[in-house]
């Protein structure tokens, strides 16, 4: 019998909207408008085709566009209605580092679920997480949305996130499910646009049939290169305390130990940013 049910189930890292982040979020906001821009730019014929727009009614004009970009922190969007215009299955949570991909999980498994996942962490020390400066873009896997986000950096990855991930599809194939995002290149997204990209990339000699194009901001840093609204900084941390899981409507917090049992979140500096809302 299969144990596919009937809650939708995300498990993921929650980042804490702190001032470093929220400066991240703001460029790359503007990189994606940008992008957004220059596509456009290319073929004014592209206005009039409702093909490269994935918005309600197919809106193209120019003055539409701020309505098709979004902050992925919803405080930061000027039209508080964004979100709400999201598709009923869409991840709503703030911002978040995904680890698994969306399962289904039967209401008779919940307290099992969440107690093997407790049991299986119940070790794992807190860490920090590294980001890398450069924007990059992401395409959701419906291919209705792109997203303009910053990657864990690749050894981070190898060091911290992969071992994870190892841990928590130990547990989804326990209860026969499957992460589908198990070779997933983990990254915290800022902001998205439901307008295809797909005239720019193929204009730009990118592959279209990707879902990820690392630095961005390179195919528009010429035409912009004095504009510090697409300013890339350097790379930057959170500090990774727990990992969250959510069913349904509820959450469930899986805290991390620490290696110090008297130590509790200080931020080191102004880049960094905790996993927890405090």
């Amino acid at each position: 019998m299969s144990n596919q049910g009937d809650f939708n189930s995300y498990i993921y890292i929650p980042v804490r909207s702190s001032e470093e982040v929220r400066k991240r979020a703001k460029v790359c906001h503007a990189v994606l408008r940008k992008l957004v821009e220059k596509q456009f730019a290319l073929d004014t014929d592209q206005w009039k085709d409702p093909a490269f727009c994935h918005g309600k009614g197919g809106e193209t004009q120019r003055r539409e566009i701020s309505r098709h970009l979004f902050y992925q922190l919803d405080s930061l969007n000027v039209d508080r209605e964004t979100q709400e215009e999201m598709e009923e299955d869409d991840f709503k949570d703030p911002l978040h580092v995904t680890i698994a991909s969306s399962v289904h999980v039967k209401r008779h498994m919940i307290t099992s679920f969440i107690g093997k996942i407790r049991e299986e962490l119940n070790n794992q020390y807190s860490f920090h997480l590294f980001f890398g400066g450069n924007v990059d873009l992401y395409r959701s896997q419906k291919h209705t949305k792109y997203f303009c986000a910053h990657s864990v950096k690749r050894e981070q990855q190898e060091l911290y996130i992969n071992s994870l991930i190892g841990r928590i599809n130990k547990i989804l194939n326990h209860f026969g499910l499957t992460n589908d995002y198990a070779d997933r290149i983990c990254h915290v997204s800022l902001a998205y646009t439901d307008i295809s990209l797909d005239f720019l990339l193929q204009n730009e000699n990118l592959d279209v049939n990707s879902t990820f194009w690392p630095n961005i901001e390179k195919i528009i840093k010429g035409e912009y290169a004095t504009d510090e609204a697409v300013t890339t900084y350097d790379d930057f941390y959170i500090y990774v305390n727990r990992i969250c899981v959510r069913v349904g409507k509820k959450v469930y917090v899986i805290p991390f130990k620490h290696f110090d049992s008297e130590f509790d979140y200080i931020e080191s500096n102004d880049s960094g940013g905790s996993s927890s809302e405090k």
